[in-house]
């Protein structure tokens, strides 16, 4: 009867510990002598009327998902053309700083005016739009070792906003009848990595490149209460749509 309980302080202390690094990195960033126009990314960047690609990004498989629905999206997406853009589509590898490379590297070969990168969240049921990518990382645990969070970049901020309208976004999706949300932060994983890292690449070269993250569900394949590839292809396609426009 007891266990309940345990498991439910364990998070509770959990949550805790993971603010308190939050507000010690934060201070810690500051020390470094990071200025506060990297807690606020540029909003005023036009898109490039020359510039014609958008990359949109997905990631491999990993633990016990054998299908990554983000890898599929990109895959689906690559070569078509929405609002004018043609779609480069990327599947990256789920490591911190190999995922990174190759999104920078991209920005590098195709200038591309948008960049949305897509990940897997097997808990939730939702398109869910990030807005943040947090200077810290995690590990995945095992049963019996809970990783402390460390961070991305040792002297980098805290946390880094995507410029795009992430709310507007979540509303022209619900339109279309598809469940979604506006989500604070992109976790502490792979996901969080290029996302922060991406934000953290076109503030230092100083590109228009506008870039955010989305998180989808399991296929309905892999949960009853997932979502089909075409609606997520969908929603992805409306996130781009309003982006552009």
């Amino acid at each position: 009867m007891m266990q309940p309980y345990k498991e439910f302080q364990m998070k509770v202390i959990r949550k805790t510990a993971t603010l308190g690094i939050i507000f010690v990195i934060f201070a810690s960033s500051l020390a470094c002598g990071v200025s506060s126009k990297h807690f606020h990314a540029c909003t005023n960047n036009e898109f490039d009327s020359t510039s014609t690609i958008v990359l949109v990004t997905g990631f491999e498989p990993f633990g016990v998902y054998e299908i990554n629905p983000s890898q599929l999206i990109a895959e689906t997406l690559d070569g078509q053309y929405i609002e004018g853009a043609e779609i480069v589509g990327l599947v990256l590898p789920v490591d911190f700083d190999e995922s990174v490379e190759i999104v920078t590297q991209a920005i590098e070969d195709y200038n591309p005016v948008l960049v949305i990168s897509t990940g897997l969240s097997a808990r939730t049921n939702k398109i869910n739009v990030e807005k943040c990518g947090l200077n810290l990382k995690k590990l995945p645990r095992n049963e019996s070792l809970w990783f402390i969070p460390r961070r991305l970049d040792p002297c980098g901020p805290i946390i880094r906003l995507s410029p795009l309208h992430t709310v507007k976004i979540v509303q022209e999706i619900r339109k279309a009848g598809i469940p979604a949300r506006s989500s604070l932060y992109a976790g502490m994983y792979a996901c969080n990595a290029v996302l922060y890292g991406t934000l953290g690449y076109i503030d230092e070269h100083e590109i228009p490149t506008q870039a955010g993250f989305i998180h989808v569900p399991l296929l309905t394949s892999q949960d009853p209460d997932g979502m089909d590839l075409e609606t997520m292809v969908e929603a992805v396609k409306l996130a781009i749509k309003t982006s552009l426009n």
